[in-house]
């Protein structure tokens, strides 16, 4: 499919099209379009395909007559070579516009085309009339977890929520927020600060310091500290299996002294 031209063509060269799928009556009374076409101009291009002589419209007959009512001059419009490609360009647009067209299927539709356009975004997002980078966050959640993804599509959480844990760098502690985010029906905002708390500590755990004096022979090094530590019990095991928690200091001190040696800062 060529790329397609933004030109402003004179009303006289464009054809009605060959199939409307509406008469002229059929669009019921369009004298309160031709009078904002009058005032402010055709805001919309129409779509419209090359021809022997002159274009066709493809999408915007409704536009093409009121502008006619409005005794413009020219209009603009998106051309394409054949009637083929402004055929599929409108069936993109309306496909991806569909109100029931959710994040997953929206990333679906995207593969499809960018298999089609060997790999390449920008072209993608010129046939859907999408910016590029809302292209490339819906390729991104099929390349994030799967979980997440699984979860999104049910609408267990929202797109904004399924990015930020796309983004956890320790699956099992993703895994858990996910189910915390599910069940308690995380905001964005806060999923967001899990994901920096624990994207930091994870960084801690795959920093290794240097010591500032050699060590002793066969000295063994100080195990690295787990931050994803059961409060009551100390186990670091099961991370998927924890829940995030939160308890007063005054609380904390009363229950520190409840569990005695068990408790574990």
């Amino acid at each position: 499919m060529a790329k397609p031209k933004l030109l402003e063509i004179t009303l006289a060269e464009i054809a009605d099209p060959h199939a409307p799928a509406r008469s002229a009556e059929g669009f019921g009374d369009l004298e309160d379009l031709a009078a904002s076409i009058r005032a402010v101009g055709v805001i919309e291009p129409l779509v419209v395909a090359k021809r022997e002589l002159g274009y066709e419209v493809v999408a915007g007959h409704r536009r093409l007559i009121a502008s006619r009512m409005a005794q413009l001059v020219k209009v603009p419009c998106v051309v394409h070579d054949t009637f083929r490609d402004a055929e599929e360009a409108v069936m993109l647009h309306e496909n991806i516009h569909r109100e029931d067209l959710s994040p997953v299927d929206e990333a679906r539709f995207f593969a499809r085309l960018l298999d089609q356009c060997g790999g390449n975004t920008e072209r993608v997002a010129e046939l859907v009339r999408e910016r590029r980078d809302r292209v490339e966050s819906r390729l991104a959640l099929l390349g994030g977890d799967a979980d997440v993804l699984q979860a999104l599509e049910r609408g267990a959480v929202s797109i904004g929520v399924a990015q930020e844990l796309n983004q956890y760098e320790h699956p099992p502690t993703r895994r858990a927020h996910l189910d915390l985010a599910i069940r308690g029906g995380a905001s964005v905002g806060m999923v967001r600060e899990w994901r920096k708390e624990a994207n930091h500590f994870h960084h801690l755990q795959q920093t290794r310091v240097e010591p500032a004096a050699p060590a002793a022979v066969n000295e063994p090094l100080p195990e690295p500290v787990n931050p994803y530590v059961c409060y009551f019990c100390g186990s670091a095991e099961h991370v998927e299996a924890m829940e995030m928690v939160y308890i007063h200091k005054p609380c904390k001190g009363l229950l520190r002294q409840a569990l005695g040696d068990r408790f574990r800062e």
